[in-house]
């Protein structure tokens, strides 16, 4: 502080001597053209005076003017410095990076589409499977109804492990038999249409084969073709009816 207070003092008094220095300069100008000494005089304080009001006026109009160039001069001439201390390797590295940063928003962007479309597609695929389930439930909930006064309750877990394997598209190799009685081929035909229209996941002769290895002893006589072509028949007759729609139930 103390020191920009001195130099503020050496600035100013340099102004005035200068000032003082020009106007003494216009007196002895004007003695030796002829003029009095009060005249000479008081030209002298007038030039002394019109020098410093001059400073005044451009200290306080061109200062700021002045200090921004300055800065601005000295702050590109900083800049110009530090980068050619850097190797151009590590220009081109800063450059990348500038780069890098203008891209970073798109970059971001893609990102979280991507990550969008993936919530998408996974929230898609686990309704499809949980609607797949629901059904699944729905069936055994059926089957164990149908068939809870004719098989045992061994055989209606294996019916349910058996409609899971055929819902899920599995190999029929793990499906073992279940025993019923008091029921027709009739009663055991709709069954099957009933589940085939619930799944839909095959045509029907994959429904007939189910049956058929499902109920292997009711169905020893009959051949799948057979099966097949009497899924239907007399809907609303026999102890199990034609359903289209059981998972309303």
């Amino acid at each position: 502080m103390k020191t920009k207070y001195f130099e503020y003092i050496a600035v100013y008094l340099s102004v005035f001597l200068v000032c003082i220095f020009i106007g003494a300069i216009a007196r002895f100008v004007l003695l030796e053209m002829g003029a009095d000494a009060y005249t000479a005089g008081i030209f002298f304080w007038i030039s002394t005076g019109f020098g410093i009001l001059t400073f005044a006026i451009l200290s306080l109009f061109l200062n700021d003017l002045t200090e921004r160039l300055l800065n601005r001069f000295l702050k590109a001439k900083k800049n110009e410095s530090a980068e050619s201390r850097i190797p151009n390797e590590d220009l081109e590295k800063i450059e990348e990076e500038r780069q890098d940063v203008l891209i970073k928003p798109e970059l971001l962007e893609n990102k979280n589409l991507a990550r969008d479309i993936e919530q998408i597609r996974e929230e898609r695929q686990n309704a499809v499977k949980n609607q797949k389930q629901a059904r699944i439930d729905a069936a055994i909930r059926y089957a164990q109804q149908e068939f809870a006064l004719y098989a045992s309750d061994d055989d209606l877990k294996q019916l349910s492990k058996n409609l899971i394997i055929y819902a899920e598209d599995i190999n029929f190799e793990k499906i073992k038999p279940v025993k019923v009685k008091d029921l027709s081929n009739l009663d055991l035909y709709h069954f099957g249409w009933n589940i085939w229209n619930c799944f839909k996941v095959s045509r029907q002769d994959r429904a007939a084969q189910f049956l058929k290895l499902t109920f292997a002893d009711a169905l020893k006589d009959v051949e799948v073709k057979s099966i097949k072509t009497h899924l239907k028949d007399d809907e609303q007759k026999g102890l199990i009816k034609i359903i289209e729609d059981f998972t309303d139930l």
